[in-house]
């Protein structure tokens, strides 16, 4: 399903690539389901350790256009140059506009956590996946925003993607 096929009130939890695709401007859908959320036409929902790898890649994305890093493994290159993180400012800019766009913020528990390891044990997903899948069902949502095809295998689980891009 793509996200054309929400209806206004829906609620739908948001994945990480979301958000780094609207910040990247590499998806006007994207973008256009953002400003759904923050005009309340929907409910969105994401975990705050979601943001946190929004705000880690955006950081390695910053950092790569800027021209501080060409090696193959950016994070290593910045453990190693603490003062290019210090110029880098514009990630951390995008991440507090999710906090202007009307998303509902869910803690990550440890509750969470251990339900995410039947998910695994029941669905093959990786961990971040599985506690996404545990996040969504503990807040008896159904619909997701993602590009990422793990995703699809969740039977109960309605995945909606952006159609301007190809999936993950």
């Amino acid at each position: 399903m793509t996200f054309n096929d929400l209806k206004k009130g829906d609620s739908i939890f948001i994945d990480a690539n979301i958000f780094v695709y609207n910040f990247g401007a590499q998806s006007a859908e994207c973008k256009d389901l953002l400003l759904k959320c923050a005009r309340g036409e929907l409910v969105g929902y994401t975990l705050t350790s979601i943001l946190s790898e929004v705000l880690h890649r955006l950081m390695i994305a910053e950092a790569i256009e800027n021209g501080y890093i060409t090696d193959k493994n950016p994070v290593k290159k910045l453990k190693e140059n603490p003062e290019i993180i210090k110029k880098l400012t514009i990630y951390i800019n995008n991440v507090e506009k999710i906090m202007e766009m009307n998303i509902n913020v869910v803690t990550l528990t440890t509750e969470l956590i251990k339900k995410s390891s039947h998910i695994r044990q029941t669905e093959g997903l990786l961990t971040n996946d599985s506690i996404v899948v545990a996040a969504i069902k503990n807040l008896g949502l159904s619909n997701l925003a993602t590009n990422d095809t793990d995703f699809d295998r969740i039977q109960w689980l309605s995945v909606y993607k952006p159609s301007d891009l190809q999936t993950i």
